[in-house]
Parts: C-alpha cells; structure tokens; sequence
C-alpha cells in the first residue's frame, strides 16, 4: 500500500469515526444534567461548606473531622496533584478534598455524594479514588515512615513509662473492612464470617498513632498465613527491618529482644510476645490439685497476661478511634477493590496527621480508655458505645501457628519472671490480677 492509499484510508477512518461520534451526541438529552449546571449556586461545598468552614468551626468539625486550619495545611500539601487544567469547568482542588472528607467522615453512596455536591456519579468516583490516593503519596512518607532505630527506642520508652511494659516498640492487631462483593472474585474475598472483607493488619505506638499498616490480604486466606503472608510479617522475619539490638531490661541484668505485643491470635515470635493460653485456676483450686509450683507458674502467667493486655490495648483504642471518627467505616464499603484499599490508607494517613497536629480536638480524653484511680483497673472510653453497632471493622481469628520454638518460650518466661521482680513489678499489678478471684 503505497502512500496516497494509506493517507485515503485514514481520511475515511477518521471520517467515519466523527460521524459515528455526532450520531452518538444527537441521541444525548444534554451534555450536562440540568441538576449539575447549578454546581456553583446550589451545590453543597459554596453552601454548606464554605458557610461552615467561615463562620462555625464547631460544626466544621463534625463535617471534616478537623478544624479550617487543618483543611486549609492538607490542601496545600495536596493542591499539586488534584490540580487539573481543562478548557471545560474543573473541580477545584478544594471541592474534591471536601467531597473526600464528607466522605470518609460520614460514609454513604456517591450516589448521594453526587446529589449533595452537584457531581456526576463516576466523577464522585474518580475524585474519591484520586484524592485518598494523593492523601496517601502526599502523607504518608510524612506521617507513617518507617522509623529509624532511635525512634523505636523513643516508642520503646513511651511504651514503658505509659504502660509498664518494657522493650515495646508496638501493638499489632488485625480487622476485616467489610466490602460489598467484587465483581468476578469469586471466592476471594469471602471469609469464615460469612461476608466479603479484606484484611488491615497495623501497628501503633504508644500514643495511638500508627507506624505500619499492611492492607489488602484477601478475606478468604486462612487465618493462620494472614501474618506470615503479609509484608509486615516478611520484614520482621527476614529481619530486615532495623529494629534495636538486643538490650537489658531496666534496672535488672536481664537481656531481652525488643518486641512487638499482640492478642492470643498472633504467634509467638522472639519480636512479638503474645499472652500464656488458657484459663487459669483460681488460687485455691490450684493449691488442692496441682501444688505451689504450679501456682507459682499461674501467678506468674496471670500477672505476664494483664501487663501485656495493657500494653495491647493501645492498639483496640487505635482502632476504635479511627472507626468512631472515619465513619465511612459504618458499613461495608460499596466501591471497587482499588477504592477501598486508597479509603483505608487515606483514612489512616489523616488519622496520624489529626492525632500530631490536633490531639486533645481529635481525640478528647473520654474519647479512650483511661486508667480508674487505681493506676491498674481500665475506665472504658466513648468510642466502644459509638462503634458498637457498626458492621465494618471486625476482628480477625488466628493469624498464626500456636507452635512456637522452645528458645522463645524461655524469651517469655524470662520476661514474665522480670515483671513479677523488684525491679519489674508495679504497685497495682496484684490487686488488679486477683480482683473477684478470692
């Protein structure tokens, strides 16, 4: 085919294809829906928003989950990457952010995203996708870096002044986010709870602020490879992470690895310390079957499991207070697979940034468990009675073998034998382990 046949060959292929295009726009009733042309006039972010971030920083809040200040500081951080430039009416960088945090704060369909701003449902879409993923590449390496050895150090004191628990350097918990069945999974994504969830597995430290998040596991995986399985549990294993190097316990002679904390689901590791299985007896029944030695064992056991439950429960109160503030979190999810896993991500980033530059606002202090005057017994915060009927983050079973190696039990034990020690022991710890028992 020489040249002139090429060039006649695709003058008709472009003719064609124009006239395919203006056959296609004589059948549209309109270019733009009436109800979106009236954006600027009508719409919620030149109304509702822009009245309350000027005039009500109360209820500023309630929207945004933070304060105009704050808004205004995460804009500027994200304006480069949601700024477009088009010869057709853009949404401004403003707008989608605002539309973004309506979102996250309150849940919802973009469906009624799309009525409330005056924006087209797949718009609503995009924009929702577009900005958690420029809060997460924006925030994160700010917010949620991996931290260095001195600042697993520094969370390692926190931890030990806070909680009395020493050589920690964060709570690892797990949690299903309920998401409406995506197309062609099959399988994938059902789990044993009879509903379709991917897996959020996280860290934080001892202020309730994440330091590492692996999302996006497949619900259906068997419980017991979620952790070995995920990139957190890989690094730790292959360690090359770079954790603090093996150090004595304060004021004692003891050598013990720092570790992480976590429930009976995690296994035990010599980085992650789980609590002794089973029940125990009480002190009398122990004392008639299976003599002081064993009861020695179980008092050393109950006290190991309620200072490390103390220490772990910084990580449920993380929890809660991302569910109870993102409340997008309400109910399953109803977005792609790509949407869900940039709200979790996004929903975390802001979690870390609000928690840093916002604390008492963002987290009031009935708003967590606080400690009863007794320094031991926990007062339950706000955010259980918030949560407690929402359907969306919920725990996951065992994410790892109960086998562990015998050199690691010993690890255990040597730190439960520290915690019952002169040096180890706190004032409250017997009360607290024997309260009802006697």
């Amino acid at each position: 085919m020489d040249f002139d046949e090429q060039f006649l060959f695709l003058s008709f292929l472009f003719l064609e294809c124009v006239f395919l295009y203006l056959m296609t726009q004589e059948n549209r009733r309109w270019w733009v829906r009436p109800i979106f042309r009236e954006r600027n006039e009508k719409g919620a972010f030149r109304n509702i928003f822009t009245h309350m971030k000027t005039k009500d920083p109360e209820m500023f809040f309630k929207y945004t989950r933070m304060l105009p200040d704050q808004f205004d500081s995460i804009l500027c951080l994200l304006k480069p990457k949601l700024l477009k430039h088009s010869r057709r009416e853009y949404l401004s960088p403003a707008l989608k952010l605002a539309m973004t945090l309506k979102f996250l704060a309150h849940g919802g369909s973009f469906q009624s995203l799309s009525w409330e701003f005056r924006v087209g449902h797949s718009t609503v879409s995009k924009v929702i996708f577009e900005t958690c993923t420029a809060i997460w590449d924006t925030m994160q390496p700010i917010y949620l870096k991996s931290p260095t050895e001195q600042e697993w150090i520094n969370i390692s004191h926190q931890f030990s002044n806070r909680w009395n628990f020493p050589h920690t350097l964060g709570a690892i918990d797990g949690k299903h986010v309920h998401i409406q069945c995506p197309l062609n999974s099959g399988s994938l994504y059902y789990n044993y709870k009879n509903h379709f969830s991917i897996i959020l597995l996280a860290c934080c430290d001892a202020d309730y602020k994440f330091i590492w998040a692996d999302i996006g596991a497949y619900g259906s995986e068997h419980d017991a490879s979620v952790f070995r399985r995920s990139q957190m549990g890989k690094q730790l294993d292959e360690g090359s992470v770079q954790l603090p190097k093996v150090d004595q316990l304060p004021s004692s002679n003891v050598e013990m690895p720092y570790f992480f904390v976590g429930d009976e689901a995690f296994p035990l590791k010599p980085y992650l310390m789980r609590p002794y299985p089973g029940r125990q007896l009480t002190e009398q029944k122990f004392q008639l079957q299976v003599g002081m030695w064993k009861q020695h064992k179980m008092n050393i056991s109950d006290k190991f499991c309620c200072r490390l439950s103390r220490a772990r429960r910084v990580i449920e109160n993380s929890f809660g207070i991302l569910a109870s503030r993102w409340r997008v979190y309400r109910s399953p999810l109803l977005c792609s697979i790509k949407t869900t896993e940039a709200v979790v991500k996004a929903t975390i980033c802001l979690h870390n940034y609000l928690k840093t530059e916002a604390p008492t606002t963002y987290v009031p202090p009935t708003l967590i468990d606080s400690l009863k005057d007794d320094g031991g017994t926990n007062r339950d915060g706000e955010w259980r009675e918030i949560i407690q009927n929402d359907t969306n983050l919920t725990p996951i079973g065992r994410v790892g073998a109960n086998i562990s190696a015998s050199a690691t039990m010993a690890l255990r034990d040597k730190l439960a034998e520290y915690l019952i020690s002169d040096a180890g022991a706190v004032s409250w710890q017997m009360a607290y382990v024997n309260r009802g028992r006697f």
